[in-house]
């Protein structure tokens, strides 16, 4: 089965992610506990967004997945 990452995300899908990881990277964290911290930024983002945590979190990790993607030259980068 052929590779099809990125693919079935459309563009509108991978907007959303890069807004929501926008949101994430301002958000106040804890400095000091690396846990702690990512846990404050996707409730910071669920709050700022209106969505559940589990919708934010899935965004902040579908953002990092597609980067991840990006950089191997597996999936394209949004135009």
């Amino acid at each position: 089965m052929p590779e099809r990452r990125g693919v079935q995300a459309t563009d509108d899908i991978k907007a959303e992610w890069s807004k929501a990881y926008k949101v994430y990277l301002k958000a106040p964290g804890d400095r000091f506990d690396k846990k702690k911290d990512r846990t404050a930024r996707i409730d910071f983002v669920a709050q700022e967004m209106r969505l559940t945590r589990k919708q934010a979190k899935r965004r902040i990790r579908n953002y990092e997945a597609w980067q991840r993607n990006i950089k191997k030259g597996i999936a394209n980068p949004l135009d």
